[in-house]
């Protein structure tokens, strides 16, 4: 057998062929990082959407108090809503508004330190 007739790959050619794997697993962890953020974002956003609707059940269970003449306001501040601690949520209850015995309740919600809010807003009559 004669050593000369068979040929390995230089290292030029596996420097290169690194190179290629290289930037093309970047590309990927690229794509990935953003996927994750996209993901990220919409699970806060579904976070706080159902937030706002169970606190807003909350209300329509215990009703509204009748002795109620002026607007009340409860905040749950940052990190003290179970299962979501990067979520702030305000409860208002305009009492008889927008007519008498019709009540406005709005519930906002906020995350990432107010970067982002959503607000719904029900009808209640006591």
């Amino acid at each position: 057998m004669c050593l000369r007739d068979q040929r390995g790959f230089s290292l030029l050619e596996v420097l290169m062929a690194l190179v290629v794997v290289f930037l093309a697993l970047l590309g990927f962890a690229g794509y990935s990082v953003v996927a994750h953020t996209g993901m990220s974002a919409s699970e806060k956003m579904t976070r706080a959407v159902t937030l706002a609707q169970e606190k807003i059940e909350d209300v329509r269970r215990g009703g509204v108090p009748i002795s109620l003449t002026d607007p009340w306001i409860n905040i749950e501040p940052y990190g003290s809503i179970a299962g979501a601690m990067h979520h702030q949520r305000t409860l208002t209850i305009q009492p008889h508004t927008p007519i008498a015995g019709l009540h406005t309740v709005t519930v906002e919600v906020r995350w990432d330190h107010d970067a982002h809010t959503t607000t719904l807003t029900t009808y209640l009559t006591k």
